[in-house]
């Protein structure tokens, strides 16, 4: 069994392995100030806990398990807060959408997404009118199909890419 007084202690542990952590999260994050909180977190309830492990390769696993459930729980967080300031945000918001100009540039954009849909091949057009205008799940479209749910996956994101360079 690994702990940390084999280790010759916590300390020795958050040195040798702060800086891979750390670049895990960064990795996923892009964002150096939230890695380095969610580094410090892990490490906190790896103090807090007193893991033990069998082996070297254990706590390796253990410490990539962590990071991945840290970003994870920080992705949905900051997903639901920006659901929460949406459902906050004034009805009067939609203000804008009642100039002439606003409408004809959203017109505009509208043509030239169908436009763009008309140049898809089948089954990637179905797929995507599918998922974009009848908002089904990916497994719904694979089930309706009988296609693999990668394959739709697979559908939909060259859709986007598609959709991406002719709106940009």
């Amino acid at each position: 069994m690994w702990t940390f007084g084999k280790l010759r202690s916590f300390e020795k542990l958050f040195k040798s392995y702060w800086y891979t952590v750390y670049d895990m999260c960064s990795y996923y994050l892009k964002d150096k100030e939230t890695a380095k909180d969610l580094t410090q977190n892990i490490f906190l309830d790896l103090w807090e806990r007193q893991v033990k492990f069998d082996s070297r390769l254990d706590m390796e696993k253990y410490l990539t398990r962590c990071c991945k459930f840290q970003v994870l729980n920080h992705f949905r967080y900051v997903r639901r807060m920006e659901i929460l300031a949406l459902e906050d945000m004034p009805e009067d918001q939609n203000a804008d959408y009642d100039r002439p100009d606003v409408q004809l540039q959203y017109k505009e954009i509208e043509q030239r997404i169908e436009k763009q849909m008309e140049k898809l091949v089948e089954p990637a057009r179905t797929v995507f009118y599918l998922s974009r205008r009848e908002y089904l799940t990916y497994k719904e479209i694979s089930t309706r199909l009988g296609i693999s749910v990668s394959t739709v996956e697979y559908h939909i994101s060259n859709c986007l890419r598609a959709l991406r360079k002719e709106l940009l």
